[in-house]
């Protein structure tokens, strides 16, 4: 499993409907089922809905930028426009390293 660790921001796009909650959105059971298969396979390591923006923190371990965003390229929200991965940078953890 690689050893570095990336902090990326996920924010809803032109498809979402603020009017409904995410469970409710289009497409909602493809995504979690992608969202769970990266968390299973510890790619993501951490992730957390930001307050009050609704954007969403990921940590996640992985090689490269590119790696992270080729693989959420996949994810059935990014495909459709509910969402859009914004910020990725990589983060060198000093204090409380995920899964550490």
């Amino acid at each position: 499993m690689p050893d570095k660790f990336f902090a990326a921001f996920v924010h809803r796009a032109g498809a979402w409907d603020h009017a409904l909650p995410p469970q409710e959105q289009a497409g909602f059971p493809d995504h979690a089922k992608f969202v769970a298969e990266l968390e299973a396979s510890g790619f993501i390591a951490m992730a957390g809905l930001m307050q009050p923006s609704s954007d969403v923190l990921f940590v996640f371990r992985a090689e490269s930028e590119a790696a992270i965003r080729e693989r959420l390229a996949q994810d059935p929200w990014q495909k459709d426009g509910h969402a859009r991965l914004g910020r990725v940078e990589e983060v060198l953890f000093r204090i409380g390293a995920p899964g550490g």
